[in-house]
């Protein structure tokens, strides 16, 4: 009983554990952090990293010398009398210890070594690069969750109101006051606003879909994903201007600093191709010995002994004539470098131009929001007029859903500066450091 009670336990124990998994809500700095670490362009670059400090070990071991063994055996079967065709079959050995230290190659080793080092840096740089895209791709698409989210409101509150207005010229339509093409008209209305309400749906779903793609979900993982109220003070805030921005980004944004690195490596590459004039200094030793034996030798030990020899020497390689290969890395290094230049300027002129979208985004934004609340604030007092008015026979269905798509028109002009100036304003503080919250 005591087993069953306790399997029992465990079963609810899971069950609950899972339960509250599932009811795990979303926010969208969860998303981000969740997003941050399981992305899988992420994880390549972290892999990325590690590779780069395999490389970095790799070239700081290059300063040691090596050292290798070798053993060898043989069978070799040859005449062996001069004056006759007999053959006879010697067996033999040969054993060694060979080291090599390059104790001066034009500083390429250590070259190779402040390159790798640059590499990896490089490649940190690019994995935080690989984050903020990830980060500002869930912002976008999670902000256009919550706008998809108060669309679906505003036309389920526009179909009911259409219903509602269905109703009452069918009361009209019925008693005569209204011709049957004026009915139509209603009619018609209220299906498109109920058309209006699905495409609403659907783009709700497609954003959706596309957060739980973004953050590696499985098609039977589900997402509940946290709504926060967005009021005028996250949309009314101070915009610093689009210069402080820009300086401020340029000292912190990943890509910026990643292509400045570019430069480093390329001058470190040009220093490396450089070194080829210059001459390689190696010291070279080994200790071997050998052995044969076809039955008539002295004992193995014995030959080991006899013929264990060392070496011991210094190699001098100085280029002379290398058809051209020195100068041509040279000069390719030259190119390189040229190339990183531009690269560098290109990622600084690509950041200003993203900045100054954001910034003539938001400024705009916070304008067409502050418009648009106004005209709301008109087109639903027409509209509310103009549904009495009708109700009293003093207005036509015309005019009627005239005033109910201007309003209809004017909900999705507020929400649409409204999140576009939301978006502007998170990624613009961003670009300033500072994290992306809701």
């Amino acid at each position: 009983m005591k087993v069953k009670y306790r399997l029992v336990l465990l079963v609810i124990i899971i069950g609950f554990s899972c339960n509250l998994s599932a009811q795990k809500k979303w926010t969208l700095r969860d998303c981000i952090d969740y997003a941050r670490q399981e992305n899988i362009q992420v994880k390549k670059s972290q892999i990325s990293v590690q590779s780069a400090d395999i490389d970095l070990k790799k070239a700081k071991a290059g300063l040691f010398p090596s050292l290798s063994a070798s053993v060898s055996q043989g069978y070799n079967h040859s005449r062996q009398d001069a004056n006759g065709y007999k053959y006879k079959g010697i067996f033999n050995g040969q054993y060694g210890i060979n080291a090599s230290w390059t104790v001066y190659d034009g500083k390429k080793n250590l070259n190779n070594i402040k390159q790798a080092g640059l590499q990896k840096e490089a490649d940190e740089l690019f994995m935080e690069q690989q984050q903020n895209d990830i980060e500002i791709s869930i912002t976008q698409t999670y902000l256009q969750l919550l706008y998809a989210r108060e669309s679906i409101k505003n036309n389920e509150n526009i179909v009911a109101s259409s219903e509602a207005q269905l109703k009452q010229t069918q009361d009209f339509l019925d008693a005569g006051s209204i011709t049957r093409a004026e009915y139509a008209q209603v009619e018609a209305q209220y299906s498109s606003d109920k058309y209006n309400l699905v495409l609403a749906q659907n783009s709700y779903d497609s954003y959706l879909l596309q957060l739980k793609q973004l953050l590696e979900m499985d098609m039977e993982d589900e997402l509940d994903v946290v709504f926060p109220q967005i009021g005028d003070e996250q949309i009314k805030v101070f915009i610093p201007s689009k210069y402080e921005v820009y300086q401020t980004a340029l000292s912190i944004m990943p890509e910026i600093r990643g292509n400045k690195l570019g430069i480093d490596i390329a001058q470190v590459g040009k220093s490396t191709a450089k070194a080829g004039y210059l001459p390689t200094v190696s010291i070279n030793g080994s200790l071997g010995t050998s052995n044969i034996w076809n039955g008539d030798v002295p004992a193995f030990s014995t030959q080991v002994n006899r013929n264990f020899n060392q070496y011991i020497g210094v190699s001098v390689s100085v280029p002379i004539f290398d058809n051209r290969t020195n100068k041509s890395n040279v000069q390719k290094a030259n190119l390189q470098i040229q190339t990183a230049e531009l690269d560098y300027i290109q990622a600084q002129k690509d950041l200003s131009k993203t900045i100054e979208n954001l910034y003539q985004d938001a400024i705009s934004g916070q304008s067409k929001y502050q418009a648009a609340k106004d005209k709301l604030k008109s087109s639903e007092l027409s509209y509310t007029l103009v549904k009495e008015q009708y109700a009293l026979g003093m207005r036509n269905t015309v005019e009627l859903t005239t005033e109910q798509n201007n309003y209809a028109n004017a909900l999705q002009e507020l929400l649409q500066a409204k999140y576009t100036a939301l978006l502007s304003l998170k990624l613009l503080s961003f670009y300033q450091g500072k994290e992306i919250t809701l």
